[in-house]
Order: structure tokens, then sequence, then C-alpha cells
């Protein structure tokens, strides 16, 4: 009786979470209204440099990005006055699930199971406007040559975890990657080639009807560079580099 009584509560569960789910991706997909998002700081590194970075911050640090979805929408025929609204929650030192290694079924479950956990826990502060969309930004000291960990997007979880350079240098390329992590967690799809970077055409191109095709001018912001020759590519410099195409724009419901 106890496990009838077990799985009864489980299926409950996962239909509960299963709704949330649909109604949370139902708004999140109409633009009817602003999508609330939350900034979550998160202290990767014990720097002082770098809590005095993140001190430093508000929510005019990132209201370009709206600024940036509002434009792209006109350009794509879709006026919304404001897409998003970013609110910037107090620091966090506590540290999310390392990603996966390798990119096996059993063990993304896994972690996206510990970091909905760990979301659930460190998501949340008392003063702040209940959100749809919470994006963990980690920052961090880092040689500007260095490489960062990949940043995720995850659409079923509507979260973002987005490592970042703590540098008014890297500030404006930190809010591409927000940008960027923010269309996955809306829907859009990456359009580079994984093992190469280069941009995929015609998707992952600014402009896939110009004449000649390359070099392109702007980066679509899934294909994330500037391609300049079907081989080559240089990344934007902020998102004023930066352009969101049809493909895109069908994907996140404009």
């Amino acid at each position: 009786m106890f496990r009838y009584l077990r799985i009864g509560i489980l299926l409950t569960i996962l239909i509960i979470v299963a709704g949330n789910q649909w109604l949370t991706g139902n708004r999140l997909a109409n633009w009817e209204k602003p999508l609330w998002v939350t900034i979550y700081p998160v202290l990767i590194d014990t720097d002082p440099d770098t809590r005095r970075f993140v001190e430093s911050l508000d929510d005019e640090s990132f209201r370009q990005i709206s600024t940036f979805l509002k434009q792209q929408a006109a350009r794509n025929d879709r006026r919304i006055e404001n897409p998003v609204v970013f609110q910037l929650a107090r620091p966090l030192t506590a540290h999310p699930p390392a990603l996966p290694v390798e990119n096996s079924g059993l063990k993304v479950a896994l972690w996206s199971l510990k970091m909905r956990w760990w979301s659930w826990r460190n998501g949340s502060q008392d003063d702040l406007v209940g959100e749809d969309i919470k994006m963990f930004v980690l920052y961090q000291q880092k040689d500007t040559k260095g490489l960062l960990e990949r940043s995720v997007g995850v659409k079923n979880g509507s979260y973002g975890i987005v490592n970042a350079v703590a540098s008014r240098e890297k500030e404006a390329r930190n809010r591409i990657v927000v940008t960027h992590e923010l269309l996955h967690i809306l829907g859009a799809r990456d359009k580079y080639d994984f093992r190469t970077g280069q941009p995929i055409a015609p998707g992952g191109l600014a402009n896939p009807g110009q004449s000649p095709l390359y070099p392109q001018a702007h980066a679509e912001i899934m294909g994330a560079r500037i391609a300049i020759s079907p081989s080559h590519w240089r990344n934007p410099n902020s998102l004023e580099n930066c352009v969101i195409g049809s493909e895109t724009s069908a994907e996140i419901g404009w």
C-alpha cells in the first residue's frame, strides 16, 4: 500500500510540475506582458575586485538587453514596448552544481535535478518581485585570453547559468552571453558549429540574403559570431554588433 501511495504522490508532483512548466512556457511565448528576469550574481572566486565589481552593478547594468530586444522585435515586425524587466538580486557565494563534462542523458538529467534543487534553495529573496526567469551570472577574475566554462539556458527550468568576467571591459561581452542564454530559455536554438564556432548559414547569419554573402557586418545572436568567410569568424564586441534573425524570431514567438 505504501508503495502505491508513494507512486501516487510522485505522479501528482510530476503533473503539477508539468502543468506549471506549460503555463510558464505559454506565458513566456505570448509576449503580452513584460518578462521579469532576476539576475543573481554569483561570486565564483574570493578576489576583492570581483566583489567590488559585483556590488557596483544595478538594474541599469542590464537595461541594454531590454533595449536590444525591443529594437530587434520591431526589426522583425513585432512591436513590444517593454519586453523584459531586469532586477538585481544580492550576490550569492554558493556555487551551482558543475555542468557535466560528458553530454550523456543520465548525467545531464542528474545535473538538472541537482540544479533545480540548488536554484530553489538559492534563487529566492524576499525583497524581489516574483520572476519569470532566473539568470545566475557567475562572476570571476580571469585572464582575458582564458576560456570560461560554457554557459547554458534551460527552457524547461526557466533559468540560465552565465559565466562572466568581473570587469568593466567585459561588461558588453557579458551582456551578449546573457542575451544568448535568455533566448535559449525562450526557445531559440544555437546556430553555429559546436566544433569550430562557425555560424551556420542561413539561420546563423545576420544577413543571409546579402550578396556577396561574406563578410557579414553583424552577428546573429544565436549564431553567436560575425562570419567573415565560410570558415572564419570574429566575436562581436557588444549587442550593437548583433541582430535577431528571422529563424530565431520565429522560435521565440515573434
